[in-house]
């Protein structure tokens, strides 16, 4: 399956593309099998949806994206 970076995506340091893949899954020594992840580049990471919406729950603030679009409009920042 070919991998594409987001074509919005500016590639600043803080910014990470996560594609949600649900065949994401490692297994373990003991024959376990558990939702996994796999780094394509340093700033791309493929990962089962089970992590995606771990890390989704643990987040500090979510945006809308009329949240998003306002502080565009604004040419503020969101923080």
């Amino acid at each position: 399956m070919p991998q594409f970076r987001y074509k919005e995506a500016q590639g600043s340091a803080d910014e990470i593309t996560v594609i949600e893949d649900k065949s994401m899954f490692v297994k373990d020594g003991k024959g376990n099998w558990s939702p996994g992840f796999e780094f394509i580049d340093s700033q791309t990471v493929k990962a089962h949806p089970f992590i995606i919406d771990a890390l989704l729950e643990d987040a500090e603030r979510l945006w809308t994206i009329d949240e998003v679009l306002q502080q565009l409009d604004d040419g503020t920042a969101v923080a």
